[in-house]
């Protein structure tokens, strides 16, 4: 009768005991925790936060939101009860490079949220705004090309939040308008759940707000483009894009019928086509305007006409999706004229505004990235202002993740991919064991040989202390 040695008899496993070594298993988190440090993030955090402490006793803000954000990079609990655990862990407080008495609780987090309004919480908004100038001005891109959008968050099953209500999509709950570039959030308004996409003046608001910092902080004659789907679509938009921000927009349509007729009208040889990595579109250029626009002139129309999906499947006429872009590139010369001077000069082509409109799906992986980071969609608190400064943080700790994981790549320290998301990065970069030993005036982050020369941890870490790039 054949045995199954399933385990070696002298690897057996017979008690267990405890230790006073500190072990933790969030070996990577003093890495990234290092890295916001050299960058002089908490130098940006002091200037704007410190006003919040009315005590010389406790925690000082700056001490509190790095073991808030340290919380949301680790993402391992989902309620801000999760201090409470965090705070019996000696091992995290040495991850975190302080005193376990300096730990904070649960009761502690949620005194420091209640300090902000919905009007305070706006500092928050513009760190995550500086964030976007120093990164642009790490990356110098010669065009800048931002994504417009909202973002449901789920709160139909949470205990009653002020500000949730029903959205589009038959659940309760948030709705901000956001804004992103190069796949992070850039800049975001928190809202109400039924808060539209063009609801009140928010998309001019956010818009001004974003293109004025970039003109006034990294350059005034960088080439913007604006994406956005055809919840944005108003003449109220376009006319501000075009005349009064001076911008660049291609904007999805929704499909009328004058547009359809048109379209029908012209013969099939009056078409062109665009073949992509995976689809190949039948295309129509002509200048049209909707009747109710008065301020407004004539656009540039694009009418696209799938023919073959991204499984390579031909469609029969019938099924083929249609859709319309209005665009002012080329009809704005100056913007036009500065777009054709750069790395991008293709988007001033047919087939680069149609590559571009429909690769705006990165923005919804954006999206996604952000939930899970975020772990959870419920926000944690019933007042308004207390959710929004919660978001606006989660937006920040997202933002500086994303940060580390394009420099570290970038340098080719480690090889995981760019576009990674949260969960990756957590489970690669911050959730291995460490042991943190003290010897005379030295304290020591040990791992195991192989995990430190997987991830080039020596490397890692001698650039997280020194990153080749510009503080903040």
């Amino acid at each position: 009768m054949n045995i199954l040695n399933f385990k070696d008899s002298c690897c057996t496993i017979n008690t267990i005991s405890e230790t006073t070594n500190i072990i933790t298993g969030r070996g990577g988190l003093p890495f990234i925790l290092r890295y916001i440090e050299n960058i002089k993030f908490h130098k940006l955090i002091k200037d704007h936060v410190s006003k919040f402490s009315k005590s010389s006793k406790g925690v000082k803000p700056d001490c509190m939101l790095r073991q808030i954000l340290a919380f949301f990079i680790d993402g391992t609990y989902k309620a801000i009860s999760g201090f409470d655990s965090l705070k019996q862990d000696a091992g995290y407080a040495a991850a975190l490079e302080i005193k376990r008495d300096s730990l904070v609780s649960s009761h502690s987090v949620k005194r420091f949220f209640k300090k902000f309004t919905f009007p305070k919480s706006a500092v928050f908004r513009m760190i995550l705004n500086q964030l976007f100038i120093w990164r642009l001005k790490v990356e110098k891109p010669d065009s800048i090309v931002v994504d417009m959008d909202t973002v449901v968050l789920n709160n139909d099953d949470a205990l009653t939040r002020h500000g949730v209500s029903p959205t589009y999509k038959n659940v309760k709950g948030f709705q901000p308008l956001q804004l992103t570039w190069n796949n992070m959030v850039i800049d975001a308004m928190f809202r109400r759940g039924s808060a539209h996409s063009n609801h009140g003046n928010d998309v001019i608001e956010s818009m001004t707000r974003i293109v004025n910092l970039i003109r006034n902080n990294y350059s005034k004659d960088v080439p913007i483009i604006l994406t956005c789907d055809s919840g944005f679509l108003d003449e109220n938009n376009l006319h501000y894009f075009h005349t009064v921000l001076n911008i660049l927009f291609v904007c999805n349509g929704k499909m009328y019928n004058s547009v359809k007729d048109y379209a029908g009208s012209v013969p099939d040889d009056a078409f062109a086509q665009f073949k992509s990595d995976t689809c190949t579109w039948n295309y129509l250029e002509f200048g049209s305007r909707l009747k109710s626009w008065n301020s407004i002139g004539f656009l540039r129309t694009i009418y696209t006409h799938l023919v073959c999906d991204e499984d390579g499947q031909y469609l029969l006429d019938f099924a083929r999706p249609d859709s319309v872009l209005y665009t002012n590139i080329g009809v704005h010369k100056e913007c036009s004229q500065a777009l054709k001077d750069t790395t991008m000069a293709s988007l001033v082509e047919c087939e680069g505004i149609i590559s571009l409109a429909h690769g705006r799906g990165k923005s919804e992986l954006t999206n996604r990235s952000l939930k899970e980071f975020m772990v959870t969609e419920k926000l944690p608190f019933k007042r308004f202002g207390m959710n929004s400064a919660y978001y606006y943080l989660m937006l920040i700790g997202h933002f500086l993740m994303s940060s580390y994981n394009r420099d570290i790549v970038e340098s080719e320290i480690i090889p995981i991919n760019k576009s990674s998301r949260p969960q990756t990065i957590r489970r690669c970069l911050i959730d291995f064991a460490a042991q943190i030993v003290s010897t005379g005036n030295t304290i020591r982050l040990q791992v195991m040989k192989g995990v430190q020369k997987a991830m080039n941890l020596i490397r890692l870490w001698e650039y997280c202390c020194n990153p080749s790039i510009p503080h903040i």
